[in-house]
């Protein structure tokens, strides 16, 4: 069972439109419908034309009777005659006949049934149907009906006609036709209609589907114009709001992502119920790039002048974070600090910090020349990198939060670039130790006495990165120069 439904699935198309459906439903509907009631008018035709039928030969049959009584009385044979020649005559009547008390028959015309049957036939009001065999070798189908012929109540004969059955088949027959006829024409029609009024009903569920397609692909400003007081318009309508919604929904994504990054954007966005005040205790590093001499720069620049320059410098730094799968934690006045390892957790945390903190001077570097030759200003960072155990989660108040990174490890950063020269990159010994391995190049640079440390730590300052990266950080720095070089074009 299983295997033919299977085949009768594999036989069907795999698409079928709404309107070749709906133009299958309505003709199966019409023509079911025009079957049944076909059926019905060709049954109550039927009853009405035997009804006619047998309503009209007693009608001929009883004044046949009250013709037949005197001459049968009086042995009149001649009358007799001459009433059975003129009813056998007539165009709907195939015969005629009577017969004496005795059933012989007296005078006789046309198609009457025969000896054997005239037993059956004769009687009181009676009506039988036998067949005549014609002279080409068929059989017609005849009907006779017959009444005895009383005097003073004794019965004096019998008289008996006889109708040709063809009349009332080929009235069925007309009948059928009609019928068959306006069913076609029905089936016709409606499945013309039908089909119109499916494509119509199609077109706006098609604008509805392209209009999924585009939603889906990201298209959040298609529209859908059609105007209809149904419920497709109202579905459209919704649609409409839908889209609205969600177009509005990614421009806040979009400005939301612009103040915080992608990544923390991302994180809360996923969890918008579960956003409150906390966090969690994870292993992180965190790189603080600080503007030298930036306060005696500021009072030598405009306002809109110190606007452009801080953004052209942030911009490649933050394209630099983004590169090696940091971002932004936020800019502190003139010093941005970037956050490696949160909130997605990456193993390689502590190198990609110290070869985007390489990155950035590098770019820093480059940038430098560039505005040189240009006449303006330029700007030298210094980098303090350190890596540890920190609380990531949002930070502040229920009304107003930021999700960010505090401890220990991200103070320390944060005065390493404050003690750092211009374009020099600390870390600590610790973190040093780690990246050795990984093939950072570096070098001590002196044991300092920290704010908020009992003790002093050794730092060390990174010159590089292993020959194997170098390219890597080389293509980096060209796609960041070459997109950043584009931009300023346009």
């Amino acid at each position: 069972m299983k295997s033919i439904r299977h085949r009768l699935t594999a036989l069907l198309p795999a698409y079928f439109p709404i309107a070749y459906k709906l133009a299958l439903v309505f003709t199966l509907l019409i023509s079911s419908g025009m079957a049944l009631l076909g059926l019905f008018i060709v049954h109550n035709q039927s009853q009405i034309l035997e009804q006619q039928v047998s309503e009209s030969g007693n009608i001929v049959l009883r004044q046949m009777v009250e013709f037949s009584r005197e001459p049968l009385l009086a042995n009149d044979q001649l009358s007799l005659e001459i009433i059975v020649k003129n009813l056998a005559g007539e165009d709907s009547i195939f015969g005629a006949a009577l017969y004496n008390e005795k059933k012989e028959p007296i005078a006789a015309k046309g198609a009457v049934p025969g000896d054997a049957q005239i037993v059956t036939a004769l009687g009181s009001v009676t009506k039988q149907e036998w067949q005549q065999n014609n002279e080409d070798g068929r059989q017609s189908d005849m009907v006779s009906f017959s009444r005895p012929i009383v005097f003073k109540d004794v019965t004096t004969g019998y008289a008996l006609i006889t109708f040709d059955r063809h009349l009332r088949e080929v009235a069925q027959q007309e009948t059928i036709r009609t019928v068959g006829g306006a069913t076609l024409l029905l089936v016709v029609l409606g499945f013309i209609a039908s089909f119109i009024l499916g494509k119509r009903l199609t077109r706006p569920i098609y604008q509805l589907i392209n209009a999924g397609q585009a939603i889906s692909a990201g298209d959040y400003r298609v529209r859908l114009n059609d105007q209809r007081k149904d419920e497709l318009g109202f579905l459209m309508q919704s649609m409409n709001e839908m889209t609205a919604g969600l177009l509005r929904k990614e421009q806040v994504e979009q400005t939301f992502s612009r103040y915080v990054s992608p990544k923390v954007a991302k994180a809360v966005l996923s969890n918008m119920n579960q956003v409150k005040l906390g966090g969690q205790h994870v292993e992180a590093s965190v790189l603080f790039a600080d503007i030298v001499g930036f306060t005696q720069l500021s009072e030598q620049l405009h306002p809109g002048q110190i606007n452009s320059l801080l953004n052209e410098y942030f911009s490649l730094i933050a394209q630099a974070a983004q590169a090696y799968g940091g971002h932004i934690d936020k800019y502190i006045g003139d010093c941005a600090m970037l956050v490696f390892g949160v909130p997605e957790h990456d193993p390689q945390h502590r190198f990609q910090a110290a070869a985007c903190a390489v990155a950035i001077q590098a770019l820093i570097k480059e940038l430098n020349k560039r505005r040189e030759q240009q006449g303006l200003s330029q700007l030298l960072f210094r980098v303090g990198l350190n890596s540890g155990m920190m609380l990531a989660g949002n930070m502040g108040a229920a009304e107003r939060m930021d999700y960010t990174v505090v401890g220990d490890a991200v103070n320390i950063a944060s005065r390493l670039a404050s003690v750092a020269d211009a374009g020099a990159i600390l870390v600590t010994d610790e973190l040093n130790a780690q990246l050795q391995p990984q093939g950072v190049v570096s070098a001590p640079f002196k044991t300092l006495a920290l704010r908020g440390k009992k003790e002093p730590i050794t730092v060390y300052q990174v010159l590089g990165i292993g020959d194997k990266d170098q390219p890597m950080i080389e293509d980096i720095l060209a796609s960041i120069l070459d997109t950043d070089a584009e931009a300023a074009s346009r």
